[in-house]
C-alpha cells in the first residue's frame, strides 16, 4: 500500500462516520417535523369534525356527563380514536383564566381519564397560547402529571365570532416518538461506522490476494528476467492501490444512495 492509498483511507476512515452522523442528524430532524406536522393534521381533522353548536351546550362542569351533547362529542371522538395510533383525543376549554377538560375518548377505567370539569393543574404556556391565536400548535416533549408527551392542539371556532370554544388534544407519548428519531439518527451512522470495517477488511483481502498471485507467479517464471520483474512490480502495485480508492469512491456513493433512498 503506497503512502497515498494509507492517507486516503485514514481520510475515509474519519470522514464516513461524520457523514453519516450529519445524514442521521438531518433524516431524525426531517422525521421529526414530519410527526409533528402529521399529529397536528390529525388534531385538526377532529376538531373540524366537530360540531360548534353542540360544543356551546357544553358548559365544562360536572353537570355535562351524561347530557346529550357531551355523549356525542365523546362518542364521536372514541370512534375517531380507534383510527389514530397515539394516546387518545380529549378536549379543553379555558375558565376563569384555567383550563378545563371537557370530553375525552379514555374509557372509564383508563388511568388518565379525567371528568367534565376537571382543572388541568400543570398546564404549559402553549396550551394558553392557542386561546389567543386560535391556531393550531404542536409541542412538546413536555411532562405533565399524565407523562411526557408530543402535544397537538386545534380549535374549534364559533362560526360567528371566531371564538375559541374548546380545544382538541392528541398526544403522543415521548417514548415513542423518541425511540423512532433515535432509530433515524443512529441507521446512517452504524451504516457509516460498517462501511469503515468492511473497507480495511477488503483491503487487507485484496493484499493477501495480491501477495499470493505474486507468489505464484514468482514459481511460474524463476527464469523471467530481474528487470522485466522490477518494471511489472510497480504496475501491478498502482493498479491496485487506484483499485482502492475506486473502491473507496464506489462505496462511499453506494452508501449515501441507499441512505437516501431509505429516507
Amino acid at each position: 500500500m503506497t503512502a497515498r492509498t494509507y492517507k486516503a483511507l485514514c481520510l475515509w476512515i474519519v470522514v464516513l462516520p461524520c457523514i453519516g452522523w450529519c445524514i442521521g442528524q438531518w433524516r431524525a430532524e426531517r422525521l421529526d417535523a414530519q410527526m409533528r406536522r402529521h399529529l397536528l393534521e390529525q388534531s385538526v381533522h377532529v376538531a373540524q369534525g366537530l360540531r360548534p353548536e353542540m360544543v356551546t351546550e357544553l358548559s365544562f362542569t360536572e353537570a355535562d356527563d351524561g347530557t346529550p351533547a357531551f355523549e356525542f362529542i365523546r362518542r364521536q371522538m372514541t370512534a375517531l380514536a380507534a383510527y389514530i395510533p397515539n394516546r387518545g383525543i380529549y378536549s379543553m376549554a379555558l375558565r376563569d383564566g384555567r383550563l378545563v377538560f371537557g370530553p375525552e375518548c379514555y374509557p372509564t377505567d383508563d388511568p388518565v381519564v379525567s371528568s367534565p370539569g376537571t382543572v388541568y393543574e400543570e398546564s404549559s404556556p402553549e396550551d394558553f397560547r392557542i386561546f389567543e391565536t386560535g391556531k393550531p400548535i404542536t409541542f412538546g416533549p413536555i411532562t405533565d402529571e399524565y407523562g411526557v408527551f408530543v402535544c397537538a392542539l386545534a380549535p374549534v371556532l364559533d362560526p360567528v365570532s371566531n371564538e375559541v370554544l374548546m380545544v382538541v388534544g392528541i398526544d403522543a407519548p415521548a417514548d415513542n416518538w423518541n425511540a423512532t428519531l433515535r432509530m433515524a439518527r443512529y441507521v446512517p451512522w452504524i451504516g457509516s461506522l460498517i462501511g469503515v470495517v468492511t473497507l480495511p477488511v477488503g483491503i487487507g483481502v485484496a493484499q493477501w490476494c495480491r501477495r499470493r498471485r505474486k507468489l505464484k507467479d514468482a514459481k511460474l517464471t524463476l527464469s523471467a528476467n530481474v528487470a522485466d520483474w522490477g518494471r511489472m512490480t510497480p504496475r501491478a502495485g498502482r493498479l491496485v492501490d487506484a483499485g482502492l480508492l475506486v473502491g473507496m469512491g464506489v462505496l462511499g456513493i453506494v452508501f449515501l444512495v441507499v441512505v437516501l433512498l431509505q429516507t
